[in-house]
């Protein structure tokens, strides 16, 4: 539906923007005319061609696209669905326990963020002793250093 209005609009533009106007007038209004009138149709055809080439489809997440959850089989099999999903790496298999899972765990590290200095010119000036002290660059003080917590994967 969208590409066949998109398609009439265009016909109906495009008929509209070819035909020449008989009305005389400056060569400088025609031309800023002119180009309010193709950047305008510029505007308008890129909008069409991008809504015609990227056409929405539907999107379907993984919840909704099993239809097998939602249908009443019975409360044995919905507490096999839940329960046993929940707490498979404690259920036993031939005397060993079964692995759910990559191997690893999580491991909190402290990384140290360097303060942020920002260099200023200080001019040239007298010091409380009357001294002339020159102009240099100082760094200033932005942001002061501090530990950041990061989580980090281990690997067994």
């Amino acid at each position: 539906m969208k590409k066949i209005i998109a398609i009439t609009t265009a016909v109906v533009l495009f008929a509209c923007l070819s035909t020449v106007s008989a009305h005389a007038g400056s060569a400088r209004r025609h031309t800023i005319e002119g180009f309010m009138l193709g950047t305008g149709v510029a505007i308008l055809s890129a909008a069409i061609i991008n809504e015609i080439n990227h056409d929405s489809k539907p999107y379907y997440t993984n919840h909704y696209a099993r239809s097998d959850r939602n249908h009443h089989t019975g409360y044995a099999n919905q507490h096999r669905d839940t329960h046993q999903h929940r707490y498979a790496h404690k259920n036993r298999h031939d005397g060993n326990f079964i692995s759910t899972g990559p191997k690893g765990h999580w491991v909190i590290e402290k990384i140290w963020k360097q303060p942020v200095y920002k260099k200023k010119w200080n001019p040239g000036h007298y010091n409380r002793r009357g001294k002339w002290i020159n102009g240099r660059y100082k760094k200033f003080l932005v942001k002061d250093g501090y530990w950041q917590k990061t989580k980090i994967w281990v690997r067994y």
